[in-house]
């Protein structure tokens, strides 16, 4: 029982780090533009927020997507809109974000709270408006759990409770899943003798679901972390085009949220 446990949090640990690294997402792209400004509080604040739907996002995915996918997936259009008319609102303010030649200090830390307000609700938001999150990481986890015991390790059982997951989506939202139903029926067979003497499902799915969360906010600290302390290497008007650079390409991942979010509308 606790050697489930404690590979299911280990795992998910590694995984919320390892799926939060690509730089290119909203999140990544306003952690550094504010930690190019010396903003850690904004940017911890914002990764805290992140973290948090994360948490429920795995959770839901993990435990309970097949009963609440179908209520889901009418939604998806105006979660995409909402979403992106809020990260094209705070590209638009990255892009008018000027940093003052005059008073800038490249080892200053912005600790204001004026000046570090909104991080954890703009966290919150953006992953809460982004559907692709919710289903990233039930292909993340599937994948990630499935291996894992394909290794030889306890993962309770939570990698036939993902597959059957997945083909309850794929039922729902089409066939793109239906290739990720890996497990034969003797693996089946196999794991299911192990639930029996694992902890309760949603114990699993709870830890999983923290350990990822936990990861992710790791992950986003330490690049809020990194970005401040090297930040000094960047001479100021070159600093101001990259965080200018970073705005216009949220502006244009907003753009691309609203794209999808009209697509489905349309069909």
């Amino acid at each position: 029982m606790l050697e489930s446990i404690i590979t299911i949090f280990i795992v998910g640990l590694i995984a919320g780090i390892i799926f939060s690294v690509p730089v290119a997402g909203p999140i990544s792209i306003i952690i550094i533009s504010k930690a190019l400004e010396g903003k850690l509080r904004y940017c911890q604040r914002t990764a805290i927020g992140a973290a948090i739907v994360e948490f429920f996002y795995v959770f839901i995915v993990v435990y309970g997507i097949a009963a609440l996918y179908s209520y889901y997936r009418p939604f998806i259009p105006y979660l995409l809109m909402i979403g992106a008319i809020f990260v094209v609102l705070v590209s638009l303010r990255i892009v008018c974000r000027q940093i003052d030649l005059e008073s800038f200090d490249a080892t200053k830390i912005i600790t204001d709270k004026i000046e570090n307000r909104g991080g954890m609700r703009t966290g919150i938001v953006i992953n809460l408006t982004n559907p692709s999150l919710f289903i990233g990481w039930l292909v993340a986890s599937f994948i990630t759990l499935s291996f894992v015991s394909s290794i030889g390790f306890n993962t309770g059982g939570l990698d036939i409770i993902l597959n059957e997951n997945v083909s309850s989506v794929s039922d729902i939202a089409g066939t793109e899943f239906e290739k990720l139903e890996t497990l034969t029926d003797d693996q089946e067979n196999i794991n299911s003798e192990t639930i029996s003497n694992s902890p309760p499902v949603i114990i699993l799915s709870l830890v999983f679901a923290f350990s990822v969360g936990l990861g992710a906010l790791f992950w986003l600290d330490q690049l809020a972390r990194f970005t401040i302390r090297h930040r000094d290497k960047i001479k100021v008007h070159i600093l101001n085009k990259f965080i200018q650079l970073l705005g216009v390409v949220l502006f244009f991942l907003g753009g691309y949220l609203a794209y999808q979010a009209i697509v489905i509308f349309i069909g």
